[in-house]
């Protein structure tokens, strides 16, 4: 791992976060600047994509998340029941009779 290679050792518990200035967390960033060791609950606080998700009103195709109209699929991601229904009726191929 780049932050063992140039900061040093782990401590333990602690987790290697990405310490943009602007707040955004690039998991593929490896400058040793941006990198910081910080505990597992704090890393788990910073986890801001989950709330920005929830405060999602509509799908991308710009759908109401409705209790109706959503649901949440096997990795707990809400889905958009109108827009899975129309992908669902595209990939249907009339029969040849």
């Amino acid at each position: 791992m780049v932050f063992r290679l140039l900061v040093g050792e782990i401590p333990e518990g602690f987790q290697v976060r990405h310490a943009d200035p602007w707040g955004r967390h690039f998991t593929l960033c490896c400058n040793p600047d941006h990198l910081e060791a910080v505990p597992k609950n704090e890393a788990l606080r910073r986890r801001d994509w989950e709330s920005a998700r929830a405060r999602r009103t509509h799908c991308p195709s710009g759908h109401a998340y409705t209790p109706e109209n959503s649901y949440l699929d096997p990795r707990r991601f809400r889905q958009c029941r109108t827009c899975r229904a129309e992908r669902g009726t595209s990939r249907r191929v009339p029969r040849a009779v």
